[in-house]
Parts: C-alpha cells; structure tokens; sequence
C-alpha cells in the first residue's frame, strides 16, 4: 500500500526520523506530492500499455476477429540516497543558542530534497550518474510517444516583450492547456518549472483571470492553474543553489538542456497506475553517536527509492518556451 510523506510525518514516532521528514516535505514538492510504495526489491518489472486493441463491428450471423492490446514489460529499481552527517564534538559539546547535530542533519537533509529534485527532472544514467533513476527528461525524450510533448517554438512571454505580450500569453495559455490534455484524464495533479517561467505563468494566468491557489498538506498556499487545476511549482535550484534544475537554455524542440535560450513546463499526474515512489524499504535514519576516533558524532541517512510510471500519459513536458 502507497503512502504519502504527510500520511509517514503524522505516524512517525521517532523525532530525528520525524524532522528529516519535515524538511523533504518542506523543501521537496515531488517528495511530498509521489505516493510511495515498498517493494521489499530492487528491481520491479511491469507492464506498461503501448496500443490498445482492435474492436470492429460484425453482421448478424458473422463472428469477430480475436484482438489483444501491446504491452512493453518495463524495469524501475530503486538507488540508494543518503549519506553520513559528521559533527565534531567540539561543537556539540560547546555552549550555543544554535544546536550544531540537528543544525547539520536539516542542511543535510536539505541538500538531499534538492538532489532528488534534481533526479526527478534531470536523473539519466545514460549520460549523467548511473546510480540514479531516470528523470521526466529522459523519459520523455527517449520513451515515451512524441505527443506526450508540446512544442511552443521560442514563443517569447518575457516582461519585455512589449505590445504583442498579451497575444503571447493566449498563445502560451493554449499550450498549456493541451500540455494538461495530452496528460491522462485531462487533468495533471501538478506543473513544475523554473523560477522564471513560474514568475511568467502567474502573470498570464492573473491577466486572464484563471489564478487561483490550493492549501498542500504541509499548509501552504499553493497557485492553481484555474479553479481546481493543477498545482504549479517552482522546482528550485540544485544543491549547488547555483544552478536551475530547469534551466533557461535548452533547445525549443527540447532535445538538449543547453545550447539555446528556452525552458520548458512538466505536468505529472500522480497516484497508482500513474506515477509513484517506490522504495526498498522506509526512509531510516540513524543516530550513530561517538565513533571510534572518539572525535566525531554521526547521523546516517539511507533512503533507497526511484520512480514507478506504467501509464505512458501520466506525464508530458511543454518545451520552446522563453521565459526569462
């Protein structure tokens, strides 16, 4: 059975376990939005649909061809996240207004939410570290059907765009709006993007009347996409607090991260039969204390988890987009 972190934070009776909950959930909104099942494995196969059968009509006394859907068997696995916060005793020792272990476990902690919203977007063991999951790009780009992609072209909603911004902003609210429809049942739970392009799309939806907000289960105000439409995030920087995980320079047709000037918007539909976490086993977090070199005090924090899509529409991107 999938849950969420918000279902794990309300019985989590462990109060080291319980604060790196609360941070994932604060500084992580796929961790926080992904239903998460164990698998008690490694490795998970399914069977993911790629055509559906086909049905005819029949006169009276005639019978009807057999027909069956395709199906592709696919593989998710899990890769282990995690590491080992180090604290020397000095500073946990010494007086001081600012506890220095749960001080280093909520930064640690902090820096792994945005490594995983790294992965969520970007994670490709093909070209980048092959011990993480595939991200929505790779997905997107090398698996699953070109209509799952909306093209805009370099359409341009900059502020300084000038006269045509508001015939801009129909023209980007248009592919919006089949970015949700190409999404299974119409209707995505969340859209993630940069920092620029969520600036941009509050703008447009405000000019054109559709901005309202939703409350997350951590109590935070979150904008909509019209009344009841899906939540819109801004997924943030990499742990380097450098670098965009969605950046400003991809290519329009959204074949490569860099080389142009345009971004691009996701839209995930979650749940079972949709998109999951999974996991080999609960987030466990460990108070080693005083190691052997009796200098430094330990927390070891070991979570293996990846992604579970067997609906091929339970995602789609919006790539062309100019936004900065």
């Amino acid at each position: 059975m999938a849950y969420t972190l918000a279902d794990y934070a309300r019985t989590q009776k462990d109060p080291l376990k319980a604060g790196v909950t609360d941070v994932f959930r604060r500084e992580s909104s796929p961790m926080e939005l992904l239903p998460w099942e164990t698998i008690d494995t490694l490795k998970v196969q399914a069977l993911r649909t790629s055509r559906l059968p086909s049905v005819e009509w029949r006169k009276i006394g005639e019978t009807w061809t057999g027909s069956s859907g395709a199906v592709e068997p696919i593989d998710e696995r899990v890769f282990d996240m995690g590491g080992k916060v180090d604290i020397d005793k000095l500073l946990v020792k010494s007086k001081s207004v600012v506890d220095q272990r749960a001080l280093q476990t909520d930064l640690y902690s902090t820096a792994l939410a945005y490594t995983f919203n790294d992965a969520f977007i970007n994670g490709d063991p093909i070209l980048g570290d092959e011990d993480v999951f595939f991200g929505l790009w790779r997905r997107l780009k090398d698996f699953l059907s070109s209509g799952q992609t909306v093209l805009l072209g370099g359409l341009d909603i900059s502020p300084d765009v000038g006269a045509g911004l508001s015939a801009n902003f129909d023209t980007f609210l248009d592919g919006l709006q089949t970015l949700c429809h190409v999404v299974e049942g119409h209707k995505p739970d969340a859209l993630f993007c940069n920092d620029t392009a969520y600036l941009r799309l509050l703008s447009a939806i405000r000019a054109k009347g559709l901005f309202a907000t939703t409350e997350d289960s951590y109590g935070r105000k979150v904008a909509t996409y019209g009344p009841g439409g899906p939540a819109i995030y801004d997924i943030g920087w990499k742990a380097d607090q450098t670098t965009r995980i969605i950046g400003n320079v991809e290519l329009a047709n959204g074949t490569a991260l860099t080389g142009a000037t345009s971004t691009s918007i996701y839209a995930v539909r979650f749940g079972e039969g949709f998109l999951k976490g999974i996991q080999l086993y609960d987030m466990d977090v460990q108070d080693v204390g005083l190691l052997e070199d009796r200098v430094n005090y330990r927390t070891v924090i070991d979570w293996p988890v990846g992604l579970f899509m067997v609906n091929p529409r339970a995602v789609a991107r919006m790539v062309g987009l100019i936004a900065a």
